[in-house]
């Protein structure tokens, strides 16, 4: 990772864990490791890095909502997805969190790119409700616009919530609770007029590059301490993955690195030179699916270069 992207991945943190008076200049060259002169040769100064790193966070969430809330099923069921998604409730949301920093919501520059998260989160919402109503699958007396609004509103409320709490629950139902309202015969209706009670989503639809005669699937719960780097490795057949909690940095070989946090999922191809699987601050652990041949095993290769 380059000096000015730990830079940014550090103030990331720093702002979600302490918020912006809390992180200071001294605080983010520790954490990423360099000193003054490098800090200021990227950046001009503690308000243009932590637009960089609040910037890259909402860019982050976006991929995050939008991965959701365009995949299959129906709008309710997209929207469900969203909001039941694994998420580290008493810390918070990280962009959320910022509307509570006075020193960020009175710098224009900060501020912008949070209002431009929640507009857009508001407005990709309500498309998706727009659809519901379109379809017959939500009454035509629900406001996408409005609704959305109070999607949100609940999901940031239910973050307080929890956090006054010391506990998750006030947020589960908070989530369950709008989404009753929202699944409630008077509000939604299948073609049959019966609720159904499951929800499911495609989160990973991946094509493998030729017929694969798997055997059998090995199933493995992975645990990598804080800040280890597993290094550049090839894996001799494919292996998918779910976060469970904690992150990593994950990168194929000559492509963008992603950071991947609870719930998300991942996929590293037969034969590829993954890069990255390096876990952040918080350590990690993940499920990973590794399908195997007849007569094989699961192996790791760490190429010297």
């Amino acid at each position: 990772m380059s000096t000015r992207e730990r830079l940014v991945e550090s103030t990331r943190v720093l702002l979600w864990e302490r918020g912006y008076v809390g992180t200071s200049p001294k605080s983010i060259q520790q954490l990423a490791e360099v000193g003054q002169g490098s800090m200021y040769h990227h950046f001009s100064g503690k308000e243009e890095l932590a637009r960089a790193a609040i910037e890259r966070t909402a860019e982050e969430m976006r991929a995050g909502v939008e991965a959701l809330l365009s995949g299959t099923g129906t709008a309710l069921e997209r929207i469900s997805a969203y909001l039941r998604r694994e998420r580290d409730v008493l810390k918070g949301c990280p962009i959320g969190r910022l509307t509570q920093d006075p020193d960020v919501m009175a710098t224009p520059a900060l501020r912008e790119p949070v209002e431009e998260t929640f507009t857009w989160l508001r407005a990709r919402l309500a498309s998706v409700l727009e659809e519901g109503v379109e379809a017959g699958e939500l009454s035509p007396a629900v406001d996408p616009v409005t609704t959305a609004s109070a999607i949100v509103a609940t999901l940031q409320g239910g973050y307080v919530l929890a956090r006054a709490a010391d506990g998750t629950e006030p947020f589960g139902q908070a989530i369950e609770g709008i989404l009753t309202l929202l699944g409630a015969p008077a509000v939604r209706t299948g073609a049959d007029g019966q609720e159904g009670p499951l929800s499911r989503v495609v989160v990973m639809d991946q094509e493998l590059p030729e017929p694969l005669a798997t055997r059998r699937v090995e199933v493995r719960r992975i645990t990598i301490a804080p800040n280890y780097a597993a290094g550049l490795h090839i894996h001799n057949g494919p292996v998918f993955g779910s976060i469970e909690r904690g992150s990593v940095i994950y990168q194929i070989e000559g492509g963008p690195e992603t950071v991947l946090g609870p719930g998300d999922v991942f996929h590293e191809p037969e034969g590829v030179r993954v890069a990255r699987f390096d876990a952040r601050e918080n350590g990690v652990t993940f499920l990973g699916y590794f399908l195997l041949t007849e007569g094989t095993n699961a192996e790791l290769v760490f190429p010297e270069t």
